[in-house]
């Protein structure tokens, strides 16, 4: 409950954001599975199975498919206790998530209203945005303002990565340019860049770290243009990764030692993440609040 005796805005979004269980509950978010499919069986992201097990075996050759959120899935969180409910989605754009979830909005005849935001990020961006939400939440913010502010946080989302090979990317068809890239970049990394739903190439990399400093440009070129104090006040950012702890912590720490004011965090994609962009991938996410610089 608020102050005011009102019910807390609940945060739901699915697991397409780079948060741990123990990590969701301790902020009140509520995290809904995407469906993995692996020669034949059936996975909740998460909760059947982790994402070191899921590298493993892409590193393996064993292609899965994923599956947003069913309807019923979205109706079961948006019921699961009373009070009015923020349910973050990735956008039409990356996944039909949106779509399961404002239909379930419409189905849902318990506990309270629905708001549906298309945060159009994913991954380390909508890690940011939920993080967001739920301190905002927290401070009794009503389901039209949260949304409100909500919708301009995700309006100043920046997020681009390193990938370690683009032939997970390329056969998601998320960035339909990779797939003319061929054989021109076997030998290079792409560092790609994703805003509003969409990726576009930034530059291709020979080695990781002229691929980290060219992530390090980036996030500083994008806290400057956003208003961010000198030494990163106001800047959060989010370093994020798929199997490559090394190079998440290594970008991590150049970005302290020039942003030291700055909100920065390590995390980890999640599973159903991973089969998009495959193992290997660096990425940051962020966002200025010049109000706070």
């Amino acid at each position: 409950m608020t102050e005011g005796g009102a019910a807390r805005v609940r945060v739901v979004t699915a697991t397409s954001t780079c948060l741990t269980l123990d990590q969701a509950r301790e902020l009140g978010i509520t995290l809904v599975p995407l469906r993995i499919s692996i020669e034949g069986r059936d996975y909740r992201d998460m909760i059947d199975i982790t994402p070191g097990e899921l590298y493993r075996l892409l590193r393996q050759r064993v292609i899965p498919t994923t599956a947003s959120p069913s309807v019923g899935d979205y109706v079961a969180a948006f019921e699961a206790a009373p009070g009015p409910v923020l349910c973050l989605t990735v956008g039409t754009r990356i996944s039909a998530m949106d779509q399961a979830a404002r239909l379930a909005a419409e189905a849902s005849d318990r506990g309270g209203p629905v708001e549906v935001v298309e945060t159009g990020t994913a991954a380390g961006g909508l890690r940011l945005v939920a993080l967001a939400a739920a301190r905002l939440a927290a401070e009794g913010l009503s389901l039209p303002d949260l949304a409100g502010r909500v919708s301009a946080i995700c309006d100043r989302v920046e997020m681009a990565g390193m990938l370690e090979t683009v032939e997970f990317l390329a056969r998601s068809g998320r960035v339909p340019e990779v797939a003319h890239w061929g054989s021109s970049v076997l030998r290079v990394r792409p560092v790609i860049r994703f805003r509003g739903g969409r990726g576009s190439l930034v530059t291709l990399v020979r080695s990781p770290q002229k691929g980290i400093a060219e992530l390090r440009r980036l996030v500083v070129a994008a806290a400057r243009r956003q208003g961010a104090g000198d030494c990163g006040e106001g800047l959060v950012c989010t370093v994020f990764h798929g199997d490559a702890p090394g190079l998440a912590d290594e970008l991590h720490d150049r970005l302290r030692r020039e942003l030291a004011a700055a909100d920065l965090t390590v995390s980890e994609m999640t599973a159903a993440m991973a089969t998009h962009v495959g193992p290997g991938v660096v990425g940051v996410a962020m966002y200025a609040d010049p109000a706070a610089a």
